[in-house]
């Protein structure tokens, strides 16, 4: 999730937007002002800034992300404290950490967080539209002490002129005006007269009008009844093509299926909240079984078959055998259990029976963490990461251990062992379960 957009919108409307558990950003305005040097005018505007030291959670982030989402406060709040978890991870590395159009944050020589504010964007509202120019300065010239001087030598003196009478203008005037006049008046007269004859006329043809629709004799006929065949996608049993957090995917996605001739449509947002779409749905499991063996020879391989809990009636058999129940409603196939690869690193034995103990992680809490694998360079990880989100459908994060400098890729934290080990054995038809393993935390 990409704070930063989030983080913008806020700052043109309040004046301290905050991460919780990371820090604020803080805007102050700044008036107006003209560089002489360079005769540059610079507009008002926001100046930016960021204090380490305002953590706690307001609520002004995470209510603005679940309203823009549609989702739970609660779960905003949380994706918050994941993506915050990434973020200082990064610092600990020693990247610089980029939010687009507010600037970049990174830690100095002395561990000390260093703001530098980005001016792409000027967040003071009341100067939208104002920019920077450069206007070059304008040199006036005075003439005062020079007149002055000549006057002084030569006087001025200023003598009436006489002009000669010319008596016909006047004349001239007089008729001009009568033509004038007389032309208003003519021109009135003309125009009422036009307008009275338009009028008759008018009349006229509004009486012949009345007369024949009080003799017509009107017969209509009763219009032909339309049929409309509508077909609504019905069943139980969907393909599912993929599942999205952002809505705006899930559509591009629909229409591209739409425009290769399938009927996609939305499933729904699940349990990990994402939004699925389907290449379509179907009522009996027979047929859905066909249509999913036909998308991934042509179209999908990694395309899964989805079933409602309510309905899911198939069963093993010498007919069907790679149909699997499971308790999330899933039908999984072989085709799907494809191995993901993935950079691991050699010094870790895994496997489900195996428990690391890791003690000092900055910015993890303690606990047991269901790890899928384990990778050290960065680029691989999130190859890797990019993957496992679109094949496991679940909510995937990490976190870097600087003793070993390995990312721990996970899915989710459990407060006891009895709990992370069940949900280890929950994974046991995932095509990654030989390479997971847990890891507990102090």
């Amino acid at each position: 999730m990409q704070l930063e957009t989030y983080i913008s919108d806020l700052l043109y409307r309040y004046e301290c937007v905050t991460i919780p558990d990371f820090g604020a950003f803080l805007t102050q305005s700044a008036s107006a002002r003209i560089e002489e040097t360079s005769n540059a005018f610079y507009p008002p505007k926001k100046v930016l800034s960021f204090n380490e030291q305002i953590q706690k959670n307001d609520g002004l982030l995470a209510n603005y992300i679940a309203d823009v989402e549609k989702i739970p406060f609660e779960i905003a709040t949380k994706k918050i404290e994941k993506r915050v978890k990434i973020l200082k991870a990064y610092l600990t590395q020693g990247e610089t950490l980029t939010f687009n159009n507010i600037g970049e944050i990174a830690f100095n020589p002395e561990g000390k967080i260093m703001f530098e504010p980005s001016y792409h964007l000027n967040y003071l509202t009341d100067a939208f539209g104002l920019s920077q120019f450069v206007s070059p300065s304008i040199n006036r010239e005075v003439y005062k002490e020079d007149v002055e001087n000549i006057e002084k030598v030569v006087p001025i003196t200023v003598t009436p002129e006489k002009r000669k009478s010319r008596p016909y203008f006047k004349y001239a005037a007089v008729a001009l005006i009568a033509l004038t006049l007389g032309g208003l008046t003519a021109s009135n007269y003309y125009v009422g007269q036009i307008e009275k004859h338009n009028q008759l006329a008018q009349e006229k043809a509004t009486q012949q009008l009345d007369n024949k629709i009080q003799q017509a004799t009107f017969n209509l006929n009763p219009l032909p009844a339309i049929t409309l065949n509508v077909t609504k996608q019905s069943g139980n049993y969907h393909i599912v093509a993929g599942a999205f957090r952002i809505e705006e995917n899930c559509d591009k996605k629909i229409k591209e299926l739409k425009a290769n001739g399938f009927n996609a449509r939305k499933l729904g947002i699940n349990k990990y909240g994402l939004h699925e779409v389907v290449y379509g749905s179907y009522e009996t499991g027979k047929e859905a079984l066909e249509a999913v063996r036909e998308i991934r020879k042509t179209h999908n391989k990694d395309a899964w078959l989805k079933v409602d809990s309510k309905s899911n009636n198939l069963k093993s058999s010498p007919e069907t055998p790679y149909v699997a129940n499971t308790t999330d409603s899933q039908i999984i196939t072989p085709e799907v259990k494809q191995p993901i690869d993935a950079t691991t690193s050699e010094e870790y034995s895994k496997g489900p029976n195996i428990i690391k103990i890791i003690k000092d992680i900055k910015g993890v809490e303690s606990g047991f963490y269901l790890i899928f694998d384990v990778c050290k360079d960065t680029q691989k990880r999130d190859d890797f990461l990019t993957k496992l989100r679109a094949t496991e459908n679940q909510d995937i994060d990490f976190f870097f251990d600087s003793e070993s400098s390995n990312y721990f890729i996970y899915n989710q934290k459990y407060d006891t062992l009895e709990a992370a080990t069940k949900a280890l054995k929950s994974n046991e038809t995932s095509p990654l379960y030989n390479n997971m393993f847990l890891v507990k935390v102090n």
